[in-house]
């Protein structure tokens, strides 16, 4: 539900950006990678365990580790750099490592179209 609420809000962000832009308001849509919010440290453990989900609490700890990531206060220049901008980006990754995640993740998916392109093609529109 996590994934699903932060890419409704992607979306609904990109719609925002296309209709606001006639009148001169700049949207960006801001990537934060893995900052100590407490999300997988407090927000899966405050939960009531059941044994159904164990196998995936077991996974996410493993893919987390004990690194809880840097505190959100050091990306917060960042942040004020991006709004004085004047040209602000539509779309903003902050964090390196979270910078080379999405472009691994970009890669892979073009891939994807690229290896199904030919069916793709096969349809007009």
């Amino acid at each position: 539900m996590y994934a699903a609420g932060k890419s409704a809000l992607d979306s609904v962000s990109q719609a925002l950006a296309m209709e606001v832009e006639p009148f001169g308001i700049k949207v960006t849509i801001v990537q934060p990678g893995g900052y100590d919010t407490g999300l997988f440290t407090v927000g899966t453990t405050v939960t009531e365990h059941l044994p159904e989900y164990e196998p995936l609490r077991t996974k996410l700890a493993e893919m987390w580790g004990d690194d809880a990531g840097p505190a959100p206060s050091t990306a917060a220049p960042v942040i004020m750099e991006l709004v004085d901008l004047p040209e602000p980006p539509p779309r903003l990754i902050v964090g390196s490592h979270s910078f080379d995640l999405v472009q691994q993740m970009d890669q892979a998916r073009t891939e994807v179209y690229r290896a199904w392109e030919h069916l793709s093609r096969k349809a007009p529109g």
